[in-house]
This record gives C-alpha cells, structure tokens and sequence, in this order.
C-alpha cells in the first residue's frame, strides 16, 4: 500500500466563502462591508481572482434601464417568454431592482463599468467589463481584511442536525488535510459542467456533490445542460448564429422554430439541428459575418481581455460568411435550493452564482446562463453574493460556536483520500470521458425522449461502477477522482429527473412530451439525499401569489 505523510491544519472562520470566483469574492466583499468585525476566508482550489468564468472570455453584464422600466415590467416579460411560468417572479423582481446598485457596487470595488450600453433584447441591454474583473475584485477584498487561502478545495461539509458547522478538504499541491470551522458558509464553486467546452470546463460541479451528500436540497436539476453552436472546423461559438440557419438544401431552417431574430440562444435550435440531421438534410450551415477584434476594440475598451479575443478569433478560418456549424455541449447544472436570502435548506449554509442559480428558481424553465439572458450570469452572481454575503454576516451575529464531530471527520478523510491509497484502479479521466459520451450528444441531454434517457442512464450505471474503483498518481489526480465522482452523480440527478417530467418547458425539450403542462407540470422537481439514495418530490410552484400567471389563471 502506498504510504503518505498527511500533514493535518484546522482553521476556523466567522464565515468561510468557498470559491473564488465571482460571486465568492462578491460574496466575502459584502460580509466584510455589511460586519467589519467578522473574520472572513475564502477558500479557493485555484487561484482565487483567476479561477471561475466571470473573466473566461464573456465579460458582459445585464442591465436594465430603470428610468423607463420598472422591474414588475421585465418580470412580465420573462414569466411569458423565458422563464415560462417556473421562476420565483419575487426573486428576479429583487434582481432587477438591485440593478443599479449593483453597478455603482462593483464600480466601487474597482471594477470599470463602461457607460457604452448595448440592446441584447425586450427591456435589456448588455455593458462590457474587462476581464480583470476578478483581479480587482482581489485587492478589493484583500483591502477589506478578507483572508484567503488557494490550491485548497473542500470536498465535504459537516453538520450538526440541519445547521452547518465545518468542512473538510485538502491541499491539491501536498495533500494537506484541513478541518475548517464556522458558524457560517457560502458556497461559490460555479455549476457542474462536466470539463468540456473550453470557456466553461472549470465548472465540475464538485460543490453540488458536496452540498447534496451533507443534506441540502436541490432544484431545478432538470434544467441542467446548456449547449449552443460552434464553427465545425474550429470549434468557435457564435451567439447569435441560429437566427440564421440553412439545410443542405438551401432552406432557410431558422423559421421552422423561430419568427424574429433573438437577443439569446434557444433549446428549440439544437431541436431543429437535430430533426434535420435525423432527416439526412444536414450539414446545416448559417450565414453571416464573423466577429471580429476591430469591431470589438470600437465597442468598448477591454485592454486586458483583447489578447483572449484576438486569438480566440484568430482560430476561425478567415471570414467566410458560410459555414457549418454542430452543437457544442456546455452543461451549466447549478441546482442548490435556496430561498430570497440565498440561504440553502441547511441553516447556516448559503450559496451564490452558478451554483444554485436554477436552485434559486429565479430564471424559470432555463440553465445557468447564458441561457436567455446574455449577460445574466456575471450580474446573477454579483447579485446573490451580495445577498448571501450580508445574510451571512448577520446570520452569524446570533449563531452558536460551531462543534464538529471527530469521527466523522475521520471518515471524510479516509473517503477522501481513497483514491491516492488505491493500488490498482481506474483512472478519472476514463470515467470522465464515458459522462462526457453520454450527456454530449443533443439527444441525450436538450431534445430528449423516455427511450434515449433510459439507454443513457444504462450507460451511465456502468461508469458509476468505476466510482468505487478510481485512483490517483498524485494529489492533483485526486482532485479530478473527486470531479469525476460529482460528474457521475450529476449526470444521474439530471437524467433521472429528466424522465420524470413530462413535458416541454422553455429550455428543457422532451421529443415524446411536445407540449407544455400546467395542470400537471407547473411544479419544482426537488432532490433530498436521504441514507444516500436519490429521493425525487414535486413542488407546486405558488404561481397564484406571484404577479404574472400562465392565461388559464388569469
């Protein structure tokens, strides 16, 4: 048996932000602002500042133009043609109205907020940041007193009943076990996106994993998997390439699903380039013109990300106004329940960004953006780490000393370090590659039916097999057996409860179910993990209490 001298550190915190991305350093920035006093940590696997998406290559924020809207106005909007009937209206009515606030926040946390406000859409338009964004966020944060500790990841959480009091983890560099106390946490380790699509691969849903196995709720699971097109030759996205889609036959496709040009990507175009694939009129082409760096230099003035972008534009081959165009599978699951203040059902325990955005119930019937909402997901999470931030800073004023139990810390450890103590086994990357196979395809996880689900979830039985069986040459490895390990758990969340609903519902598309149900489908899908099996209720969404309702209510 391998041999390894684990050196062990306990660190204890007022609150422990986990994840240093975005919306945890927004989210330690508001603890900090909201109770000076309270001792703040963010604990990041990476790099905090640099990991997350918020500065992967998007770098656009939401904005509303509140002087001639109101947010009752956008909530009208999106309930009828986004969110479709299953969003929390009081949420994103909070959202929109903290609009403004939100920029002069971060202007003030040493982000640049450019006055250049670009339409993306019915009430909307987009502003564009630099992608230094978290950078700056950094120093921010670190001006404030926040601690922070990189190159460590929690795997797992510990309670005490229903109330959260610790963590465990260890160091992805020497494998250091630490134990980690505080009487409040805020979990911000972005959404399960199964290592695949470049901008988005950081996502690995090892946070969702984690919060399930301690007892919080999820929501929303179904909604889990965001794709859109890319250029076949260079795997380049276009957002707004499906407003203009044509079949081997020169047929405008585009019309088939769509009757005006949208601000944002739709499930109902990879419906449709899949129905003209199955019908042997592929390769679907689409024409228009290329983006490129000039264009964006003349928008705003992003000096920081201009390098990303040139070679990220620098990889399509010319300008050619035709060109093929595949799905490329993305994911975006982030499903952990959470309630106005962000706290999840576990007291004590909050969560922001990409994590719980379907969780909060907010957006509807879509993924993590950027589904429907260009420019959603960087404000979304601002905008949850501010209110998860100042819950928890007052949340703990009042909160007992945490306690932990010894044994079970023992016995996280002893799970957790498995992997790197294991002989013989197999490797994560192959179990990583049999979820990839199984969820990539458009079929399996945005156009689906109960027979290709049923075969999906065979396969997938297989992989978790392997589960039990993975092993790591080094610490780093063993991070990824533990990715691989919360890929396969969320892959079975979303293809169980995939099955389970039946109907269409905005980005959540079921070939042999065509047609939306409110009699029998205006319902929450929650998870619970009781003794370690999957248990799967309805909710009733309280669409009579909310402002907008579907017309057989009105």
């Amino acid at each position: 048996m391998k041999q390894f001298d684990i050196k062990e550190i306990n660190e204890q915190a007022d609150i422990i932000v986990v994840g240093g991305g975005i919306a945890g350093l927004t989210a330690a920035v508001a603890a900090k602002e909201k109770n000076p006093d309270a001792d703040v940590l963010i604990v990041e696997k990476q790099t905090t500042g640099f990991g997350g998406k918020a500065n992967k290559g998007g770098g656009v924020l939401q904005y509303f133009d509140l002087e001639h809207m109101t947010p009752e106005d956008f909530v009208q909007y999106h309930a009828h043609s986004v969110g479709c009937y299953l969003g929390d209206q009081n949420v994103m009515k909070k959202y929109v109205a903290m609009n403004n606030e939100m920029l002069d926040r971060m202007d003030g946390w040493g982000v640049e907020i450019p006055k250049k406000r670009i339409p993306t859409g019915p009430m909307t338009y987009m502003v564009g940041i630099d992608l230094n964004v978290t950078v700056n966020m950094r120093k921010t944060a670190t001006k404030l007193g926040v601690r922070i500790i990189d190159k460590v990841t929690i795997c797992d959480f510990l309670t005490n009943g229903d109330t959260i009091q610790g963590a465990v983890g260890y160091s992805i560099v020497d494998g250091t076990f630490y134990t980690f106390k505080a009487k409040a946490f805020v979990l911000a380790t972005g959404s399960q996106d199964y290592k695949f699509a470049p901008m988005w691969s950081n996502g690995r849903g090892d946070g969702i994993a984690a919060a399930y196995r301690a007892g919080a709720q999820l929501r929303n699971v179904e909604f889990g998997n965001f794709s859109q097109l890319y250029k076949k030759n260079t795997f380049q996205e276009d957002v707004f390439c499906d407003n203009s889609m044509y079949n081997a036959l020169g047929q405008n496709v585009t019309k088939n699903f769509r009757r005006f040009p949208e601000a944002d990507v739709s499930a109902t175009a990879l419906r449709e380039w899949y129905e003209q694939m199955s019908q042997g009129k592929g390769p679907i082409t689409v024409h228009v013109k290329m983006r490129d760096e000039e264009g964006l230099t003349k928008i705003w003035d992003r000096p920081y990300g201009m390098p990303f972008w040139k070679a990220d534009i620098g990889k399509a081959a010319g300008k050619d106004p035709e060109f093929e165009m595949v799905p490329g599978f993305v994911g975006e699951m982030s499903p952990i329940r959470v309630n106005e203040n962000m706290e999840t059902s576990l007291k004590g325990f909050y969560a922001a960004g990409d994590v719980s955005y379907a969780g909060s119930a907010a957006p509807g019937a879509v993924p993590a953006p950027p589904g429907r909402n260009r420019g959603s997901g960087i404000l979304n999470a601002v905008f949850a780490g501010i209110v998860s931030g100042e819950n928890a800073a007052e949340y703990i004023k009042g909160a007992a000393d945490p306690t932990i139990d010894d044994a079970k810390v023992k016995e996280l450890k002893d799970a957790a370090y498995a992997p790197i103590y294991r002989e013989e086994g197999v490797l994560p990357e192959e179990v990583i590659g049999n979820v990839q196979d199984i969820l990539c395809p458009v079929e399996n996880s945005i156009y689906m039916s109960e027979s290709r689900l049923n075969i999906a979830l065979k396969k997938l039985a297989k992989a978790k097999e392997k589960v039990a069986k993975l092993k790591a040459d080094d610490f780093h490895q063993m991070l990824y057996a533990h990715e691989a390990e919360s890929m396969v758990l969320c892959a079975e969340l979303f293809l169980r409860a995939a099955l389970l609903r039946k109907e269409s519902r905005g980005w959540f598309l079921r070939e042999d179910y065509p047609m939306m149900d409110n009699e029998n489908w205006l319902d929450w899908i929650i998870v619970t993990n009781k003794n370690g099996e999957m248990n799967f209720d309805k909710e009733r969404v309280p669409i009579e209490t909310y402002d907008v309702q579907p017309p057989k209510f009105n």
